[in-house]
């Protein structure tokens, strides 16, 4: 009886020990698991946070392109101002510097009469006449420069659309048929319709397909002689018959 008793003890030992061990293992899984959880939180934490900073920085740098982009348009803005107001300056600056020289020059002549002989006289009102003419030459210079910047402005200028050619007369058929000719010679630009009479305005409307400088192409065609732009029309003088 009493060896069933201590078998029995010492199984019911066993069976607790091999309890007690299957639970320390589980609780040594579950903790392990547990870990392994937090470790992949926080790997997906800093990932997710290095993911907002660069996007944040990114962010940023946009927002200094589109800022410098700005300030680069309004400095060309005020360049384009300055250059504007310095070419209208420099051009009355040119017209009252000549007429302020001219001035101070007769102030000269009207003293040299007084003070010098008939010669010195001469002298001056010569270097006077000189240097006014230079004066002249000058503002000159200066007015062709800025119609020679204009008629090129003009010139470059991209026409699209319907255009009306209004022919001043007197213009005969030939010519107009020669002109005919040569504007259908010009790239993307079609003649649509020609009115009028050799003793009227003649009308030619014109269709451009896509943006052409038009008063640069008019002006290589050997019979006009002269162009005045007037809104969507472009009055043309051909040359006089030989």
């Amino acid at each position: 009886m009493n060896e069933k008793l201590q078998e029995l003890e010492v199984k019911t030992q066993s069976e607790a020990e091999l309890t007690a061990k299957i639970v320390g293992n589980a609780e040594e899984a579950e903790a392990k698991t547990t870990r392994d959880a937090v470790q992949e939180a926080k790997r997906e934490a800093q990932e997710a946070k290095r993911a907002s900073l660069k996007a944040r920085k990114e962010a940023q740098l946009a927002a200094k392109k589109v800022k410098m982009a700005k300030k680069a348009e309004a400095r060309a803005r005020r360049r384009d101002e300055m250059i504007a107001k310095q070419e209208k300056r420099r051009r009355a600056t040119a017209s009252q510097g000549a007429k302020q020289v001219e001035a101070e020059l007769a102030e000269e002549v009207e003293l040299a009469a007084v003070e010098t002989t008939g010669k010195e006289i001469r002298e001056a009102k010569e270097r006077a006449k000189r240097e006014t003419e230079e004066a002249r030459e000058v503002e000159l210079v200066t007015e062709a420069i800025a119609k020679a910047k204009e008629a090129k402005e003009v010139s470059t200028q991209l026409y699209e659309g319907t255009i009306n050619l209004i022919i001043i007369p007197p213009a005969s058929v030939l010519q107009i048929k020669n002109l005919e000719e040569k504007l259908r010679l010009i790239q993307n630009l079609r003649v649509v319709l020609t009115s009028g009479s050799v003793d009227e305005p003649i009308r030619i409307v014109v269709s451009a397909e896509q943006p052409i400088p038009l008063i640069d192409a008019l002006s290589k065609i050997p019979i006009v002689d002269q162009m005045t732009k007037e809104g969507k029309e472009i009055k043309i003088l051909l040359k006089a018959v030989a």
